[in-house]
This record gives structure tokens, C-alpha cells and sequence, in this order.
């Protein structure tokens, strides 16, 4: 008995539509690109080659840790598709164009359908969660960066610089993990129902990327620049339209994609499936820089410590803070 419950398991995760998006050949280089095409005004330890690197190659990350347990897997699988139908709504209820505006919202809409999240998968709200992080993370470091040359004591300086040091840290790493989201909505069997027809997923994302794709090639696809936000903060709603239109552009991608498999271009290496995972790769480096763009330049709106300060009070030098002051119990 014990051994039927344990195959049951292995068969429900085995056959679990999360298979790995691109390879880990493919979530490098969404990362190295997207980090190598930011723009000159995002903070300079952004763009360090250290940093460049561990970007990369966290990555594949969140990817190596599937098989960490069943509740894990189960969990966290479904933050990484979206089950897109023909008719553009997610599991023929939610259109790609309207999402809702939290994960219970989500979660209600597709009930009525007779699905779930866990069913339809979440990508959406992975990566608006990432962002939002994101953006608080910039805000820190923006007031720390400040605290550090500009508080008055010079303990207090000393004890920023130290607070500065650790969220550049905590910003590579978090930015490094998330990148594994965007990624994966660049892959159009990511956003799709048709997610592994004619056995296509694994080969296409993995061995024929990294036999055939290179950063290179893909960095010369990206273009300069990136979106700058108006002065109002950026809310909930223009955050998911944006999300919601990157992940339609690649599920209109998902018939080409079969069209090229049925000509066996993945197969044979044609230079046309070459183009097209070169391009997909790109949308994804694409998207990365231009939402980690948009975080930086929304975070000067946030709000840090507790009880919370304006950050727009710490950088115009109205409000003093000391290191108290961003976590009084």
C-alpha cells in the first residue's frame, strides 16, 4: 500500500505541466542580458561583472530545488505557467487582458470556472510579487545609500554603510531568483494549455538552447532604453496590464512554435527555430530589464522603516532617521 501512495506522488509530480522552463543554459542567459542592458542610472553594483554573474546564475535556481518535497513542489510547481487556451483566457475563464488584482481575486475568478491556481497555475502573481519586493528592496538601498553620507553622527553613517552593503546583497540575490519567472513567461509553452504537445517542451527549451542559442545573439535583439514610469507611483493595476501583455505576446508565439516543430526545425536546427528561441530569449532579457527599470524608478514613492517614513521625507533631508527608526518594536 505504501508503495502504490509513494508512485501515485512521483506520477502526480512527473506529469505535472510545470516542467522546466527554458534550461538552465536558457535562464542565464535571460539574466546575463537583462543585466548587461540597463541603463547607465541604475545603481552601479547592479551592474558589476560579480554581479552580472551571480544574476545569471541564479537563474536556474528555482528550478534545481523541484524534487525539494512533495508540499514544496506542489506549492511552488504552478508559480511558473499559465494555462493559456485558444481563446486567450486562462483556463477558460480569465482573460490574459483583464487579470484580477490579487491572487484572491484570481483564485475566486477561476473558481467560478470550476479551476483553481493551483490547476491554472499563477505566473502572473509570481512575478508581480517579485517586482513589489523589488521595489522596496531599491527603496531601502536608496535611503541606506543616502543615511550613509548624509547622517549626522558618524556611528550612524558607519551602521548604514553596513545596512547598504547587506541589501545589495539581498537585492542580487532576490532579483537573481525572481529573473527565474519573467523567464519562464517567455517561453510560449509556459503560457499555454497546449504546454507539451508532439513531446516538444523539454527538448526545445533545453538541449537545442543551449546547442544553438548564445547571449550574444540574443543581446543584439534587445533594444536600448526601457520604459520610465510617470511621477505617480505605479499601482496595482498597471503593474498586471504590463505582465498581462508580455505573457499574451508569448502565447501568441505558442502556434509558431508547433509550426516550426511540425516542419522538424527544432530537429534539425533550421535557421527559422533558431531565430525564434533567439527571440524568445530576448523578450524575456527584455522584459527583466525594463520591470527592473520601472522597480528603481517607482521605489523613490515607497515608504521604510516602521512606523513607516517617506522616502521622498529621508532624501530631501526633511526627515533624520537613525538606524532605530527603520524597526522600532
Amino acid at each position: 500500500m505504501k508503495r502504490a501512495a509513494a508512485f501515485a506522488i512521483a506520477l502526480m509530480v512527473a506529469s505535472s505541466p510545470a516542467a522546466r522552463a527554458w534550461g538552465t543554459t536558457g535562464h542565464r542567459i535571460v539574466g546575463e542580458v537583462a543585466m548587461e542592458s540597463l541603463p547607465d542610472d541604475v545603481p552601479l553594483f547592479l551592474t558589476t561583472p560579480g554581479a552580472v554573474a551571480t544574476i545569471a546564475q541564479l537563474g536556474p535556481e528555482l528550478d534545481r530545488v523541484k524534487g525539494a518535497g512533495y508540499s514544496f513542489d506542489r506549492d511552488e510547481d504552478p508559480a511558473h505557467y499559465l494555462n493559456v487556451g485558444d481563446d486567450r483566457r486562462i483556463a477558460g475563464t480569465v482573460p490574459l487582458s483583464a487579470l484580477p488584482s490579487d491572487m484572491e481575486a484570481y483564485a475566486a475568478a477561476l473558481r467560478e470556472g470550476g479551476s483553481d491556481p493551483y490547476k491554472a497555475g499563477y505566473l502572473p502573481y509570481a512575478i508581480a510579487d517579485g517586482w513589489q519586493v523589488l521595489r522596496k528592496d531599491f527603496a531601502y538601498w536608496r535611503a541606506f545609500d543616502y543615511l550613509a553620507r548624509n547622517a549626522k553622527a558618524a556611528k550612524d553613517r558607519a551602521a548604514f554603510t553596513s545596512e547598504r552593503l547587506l541589501r545589495e546583497q539581498i537585492v542580487i540575490y532576490q532579483l537573481g531568483i525572481w529573473s527565474h519567472f519573467v523567464g519562464d513567461g517567455s517561453q510560449p509553452l509556459h503560457v499555454s494549455a497546449h504546454y507539451n504537445d508532439r513531446g516538444i517542451h523539454a527538448p526545445f527549451e533545453g538541449a537545442f538552447v543551449r546547442a544553438h542559442v548564445t547571449a550574444a545573439a540574443v543581446k543584439r535583439l534587445v533594444p536600448d532604453g526601457g520604459p520610465r514610469p510617470p511621477e505617480a507611483s505605479i499601482d496595482q493595476r498597471a503593474l498586471l496590464q504590463e505582465i498581462g501583455l508580455f505573457l499574451r505576446a508569448s502565447n501568441d508565439e505558442e502556434p509558431q512554435l508547433y509550426a516550426i516543430a511540425r516542419r522538424g526545425g527544432f530537429a534539425h536546427a533550421s535557421p527559422d527555430a533558431v531565430a525564434f528561441a533567439t527571440a524568445r530569449l530576448a523578450d524575456g532579457a527584455r522584459e527583466l530589464r525594463d520591470l527592473i527599470v520601472l522597480a528603481w524608478d517607482d521605489s523613490v514613492h515607497e515608504s521604510v522603516g516602521y512606523p513607516a517614513m517617506r522616502l521622498t521625507d529621508i532624501l530631501s533631508g526633511k526627515m533624520h532617521p537613525t538606524l532605530t527608526d527603520f524597526g522600532r518594536d
